[in-house]
């Protein structure tokens, strides 16, 4: 068994180191496929899968599904979604540990989104939303301590002797991610660049912080007001979490289903009702 965990290790260095390598534009002329973003999604994939199996080794299944769900949402909450709505088809694993591992994810995009919206467009920038995301980084961890104090209804069990990395399912959640992907870029070169607000949507389905980067640095050169650039942030943050309620309403277990969609709803509705002004900051 030492061998194969060494194995996977080398695999996930290689993947790693390769990403690094393989040139970052697109295949086709209309910019749907790059081979850098492939590879880095397979990678994020067999990482969650890793990780995954080691904390949970290492630390027990409730320690583990969360750190695993958080070391998986700084690489892509999204492939975390994918992954986990997959692994919610094993019934014999608990439910309320997946969720829990999801809620995890999310909470490390909204640090990661803290950190990068300070980055890009400086404390200005961030001080515009800080309390949007306080509220949301609030819920998460409000949600997290519920199921944490839950009793797991079955037990995480450990993956199989030589399934520590499972290469055709995580072949598969990449190309499904690619293609939707794809389809998001699509549209997104169909309406053109006329709609600021649609297109934010568009590209924030599965590309959340390259969006909030991108809105920050228009803010502080000046080229939206802070009320655009409030709005702009909240879309990208909405468009993020439409697309995981899609792809677990669409590829998980529906044991899992409602329970996950209900785990989202709140930090779903905080951004909807602040957008049409019935929450007021």
């Amino acid at each position: 068994m030492k061998k194969q965990w060494v194995g996977a290790g080398l695999f996930l260095l290689l993947l790693f180191v390769a990403s690094f390598l393989i040139p970052p534009f697109a295949l086709d002329p209309w910019g749907l496929f790059r081979p850098q973003k492939i590879v880095l999604i397979f990678f994020a994939l067999s990482a969650v899968q890793f990780f995954g199996a080691a904390l949970t080794k290492a630390l027990g299944h409730r320690v583990g599904a969360l750190m695993s769900g958080f070391i998986g949402g700084l690489l892509s909450s999204t492939a975390t979604t994918v992954s986990i709505a997959k692994d919610s088809h094993e019934v014999e694993r608990s439910q309320t540990l997946r969720i829990a591992a999801l809620q995890s994810s999310i909470l490390a995009m909204l640090f990661e989104t803290v950190a990068f919206l300070a980055a890009a467009g400086g404390v200005v920038a961030l001080e515009v939303v800080h309390i949007h995301l306080a509220i949301l980084i609030a819920i998460t961890v409000g949600l997290l301590v519920i199921l944490w104090r839950r009793k797991p209804q079955r037990s995480h069990a450990l993956p199989p002797e030589g399934k520590i990395l499972d290469l055709t399912s995580t072949l598969k959640l990449t190309g499904f991610i690619v293609l939707i992907m794809a389809a998001s870029k699509a549209v997104q070169l169909w309406a053109g660049s006329q709609g600021l607000m649609l297109l934010t949507f568009v590209v924030s389905l599965f590309e959340v912080h390259g969006s909030l980067i991108s809105s920050a640095q228009l803010y502080a050169s000046n080229g939206i007001d802070s009320a655009q650039y409030e709005k702009l942030v909240e879309i990208s943050l909405l468009a993020s979490y439409c697309a995981k309620g899609v792809l677990i309403a669409a590829i998980s277990n529906s044991a899992f289903r409602t329970r996950a969609l209900l785990s989202l709803l709140p930090a779903f509705l905080f951004l909807v009702f602040h957008s049409f002004g019935f929450i007021q900051l």
